[in-house]
């Protein structure tokens, strides 16, 4: 046969227990969902607008021109 104690100490224990038990079903359930919906979400990849990305088309034309001389038969070490 089981005796029971009504000990208000032993009740507040197991009220904290039940407490720290309720906090952390909402966390896991509540808190890690939400941050991850959140961290994917966040500055996405379509909304992100680089301003400091400057394309403009060139007026100048480049004057280098690479000349390349066929005629001229390489050597095997050269090679």
């Amino acid at each position: 046969m089981k005796t029971i104690n009504s000990n208000n100490s032993v009740a507040a224990i197991e009220i904290a227990k039940r407490a720290m038990f309720l906090i952390q079903v909402l966390i896991v359930g509540l808190f890690i969902p939400f941050s991850f919906i959140f961290g994917i979400s966040y500055k996405n990849h379509n909304t992100v607008v680089k301003k400091s990305i400057n394309i403009k088309k060139s007026n100048q034309v480049n004057s280098d021109f690479v000349t390349i001389d066929f005629g001229k038969v390489l050597s095997d070490k050269n090679s």
